[in-house]
């Protein structure tokens, strides 16, 4: 700052020894002081001028380079009539507005126009367009002050002509909002719902205008795409405005978007319901409050997630039912969905983290219905999850029931013993009345399989023991509990046949007919007529007798 006063002082040093000089006559140094004290501009000029030396004062601006004594002198040249001069001189000092403004005072229209066409200069684009206004020129005076961005005369001009295509144009074009505004008043007063008056509006930052006059106007297209560029900050009440609108014209899905984003959740979930409007992922995670320490917006988060899920229920979309089940805290209803679904990945790895009794149940029984015999994994997570859940009374009738497929599917009796010797070990488990009682039952037809297993093995061995056992099985009242009794028959008409006891296998078959038991599903063709054929007769019925029983197959 010292530095500072002192350069002021020695200005003013240099100002006065100009002074001096210049009083003196001493016109050289004068100069020279004065350009020191950097007064130049103005003192040059003036001292030269009263010194009646306008030919040095010329050379000296021509010299300076100087912007500012240029335009100076253009000026000085103007108010002598120089005109041409000054152009010259204006331009040599970049004052581009003092050129179209003398173009324009000399009547050389189309060259102001030339110049402010090449330089786009906005100050000189004004002056020219309120010399095309004054002349009544509405199209260039437009065009002017567009140059210009002095979108307001323009629009002013346009509404007097009513030239509405370059208001609104304008309009568009305009950065200040009220400038829109007033355009969008502009059209709405002179046709109450115009498009253009809602366009402007929403431009202008007045969408509840602009909503008001597309539903006065039923403007549907204009209103959609004015919804579909709604900011997720918008005022609730245009998102509001706008569901209104799409429901009473029958437009339920952009509606209940509207809805979501005016956070009226509860309504959505019900247009959705009602209405039948494709709850979508994106939908629902839109709907799902963030979670909260405090009670009350805890248990509002729970009921509105909830609410997603039973809509998600009843369009059938499972997954998401069940992550919003999940989300409430609701595992088994979540597990019920996934169950729906069908999807067996998702279900097991849904059981495996759930660590609940219940949901290992579902899961379990669940899996059941699917081919647990051919699928290694099924049958360990279903055997896995009633053991986690201790359901050992489910486990012992899981078991039961494979031992069931063995013997229907497979004729595994062997397998069948396993599965039920299984059983039995589970309802000891499970150590209540009722499984005391299934025990006991089971106990007894285990007794048979093992007969029967026995038997089968003993053909080779002990032929007569095994038709001893054969026969007692057959003459048990609870057989048909534990075994199929067509196995028994198919055991013995079989030995018969290999030993050429035709008589006896004849016999036999024929027992078995009485009975209606399907031949076809226990003995080969070939084995039935070859004992037919052994007897003298020549049509054994196997196929024609299989087709009058049908498909009739007594449960065992």
């Amino acid at each position: 700052s010292t530095q500072s006063t002192w350069g002021i002082h020695l200005r003013t040093i240099h100002y006065n020894n100009a002074r001096y000089y210049e009083s003196i006559g001493d016109i050289d140094l004068a100069t020279r002081e004065y350009e020191a004290s950097k007064n130049h501009r103005y003192e040059v000029p003036r001292m030269l001028f009263d010194h009646n030396q306008i030919s040095e004062l010329e050379a000296y601006i021509n010299n300076s380079n100087d912007k500012e004594l240029l335009g100076w002198w253009a000026q000085y040249n103007e108010s002598s009539g120089h005109y041409d001069v000054a152009l010259n001189y204006y331009e040599q000092a970049d004052d581009t507005l003092s050129r179209v403004r003398l173009h324009c005072f000399m009547n050389e229209i189309d060259q102001a126009a030339e110049l402010v066409a090449s330089t786009n200069h906005a100050a000189g684009a004004y002056h020219l367009a309120r010399q095309y206004e004054d002349q009544n020129m509405v199209k260039d005076a437009i065009k002017y002050f567009t140059i210009a961005k002095s979108y307001k005369h323009a629009i002013g001009i346009a509404q007097t002509n009513e030239m509405d295509t370059d208001v609104m144009n304008l309009a568009l074009m305009a950065t200040n909002k009220r400038v829109m505004i007033d355009a969008a008043e502009y059209f709405e007063s002179k046709n109450g719902s115009d498009s253009r008056a809602v366009t402007l509006y929403q431009k202008g930052g007045n969408l509840t205008k602009a909503i008001e006059l597309c539903v006065k106007g039923k403007l549907f297209d204009v209103l959609t795409s004015i919804a579909d560029n709604l900011e997720s900050d918008t005022d609730p009440e245009v998102f509001l405005k706008c569901s209104e609108f799409f429901i009473e014209h029958g437009k339920y899905d952009k509606a209940a978007h509207m809805l979501i984003n005016a956070k009226a959740f509860e309504k959505a979930l019900n247009l959705c319901l009602e209405h039948n409007v494709r709850l979508t992922d994106e939908m629902a995670e839109a709907m799902t409050p963030s979670k909260s320490e405090d009670e009350e917006e805890e248990a509002y988060r729970n009921a509105i997630l909830r609410k997603i899920a039973k809509v998600a229920k009843a369009q059938e979309l499972w997954a998401l039912a069940c992550r919003k089940y999940t989300q409430a805290g609701d595992k088994p209803k979540a597990m019920k969905m996934l169950l729906k679904s069908g999807d067996k990945e998702k279900i097991i790895f849904f059981a495996a983290h759930s660590r609940q009794k219940e949901i290992y149940i579902l899961a379990a029984n669940f899996l059941q219905n699917l081919d647990w015999h051919n699928e290694a994994d099924v049958l360990k997570n279903i055997v896995g999850f009633y053991t986690k859940a201790l359901a050992w009374d489910s486990l012992a009738t899981f078991y039961d029931a494979c031992s069931q497929v063995e013997i229907d599917e497979y004729r595994d009796y062997e397998k069948a013993l396993g599965a039920l010797q299984e059983s039995f070990k589970y309802l000891g488990k499970a150590k209540t009345p009722e499984a005391n009682e299934k025990a006991k039952v089971l106990k007894g037809r285990i007794t048979l399989v093992e007969k029967f297993v026995q038997a089968r093995k003993l053909v080779k061995t002990d032929p007569e023991l095994m038709v001893q056992m054969c026969h007692q099985l057959l003459n048990d009242p609870d057989v048909e509990s534990s075994i199929r009794v067509g196995d028994v028959y198919a055991l013995l008409v079989e030995f018969y046949h290999s030993c050429g006891d035709n008589q006896q296998a004849y016999d036999l078959i024929e027992k078995m007919r009485d009975k209606n038991i399907i031949l076809s599903y226990y003995l080969e063709q070939s084995l039935v007529e070859s004992v037919y054929a052994a007897m003298g007769i020549n049509d054994s019925g196997f196929a024609h007798h299989d087709d009058d029983i049908g498909e009739d197959i007594p449960e065992d």
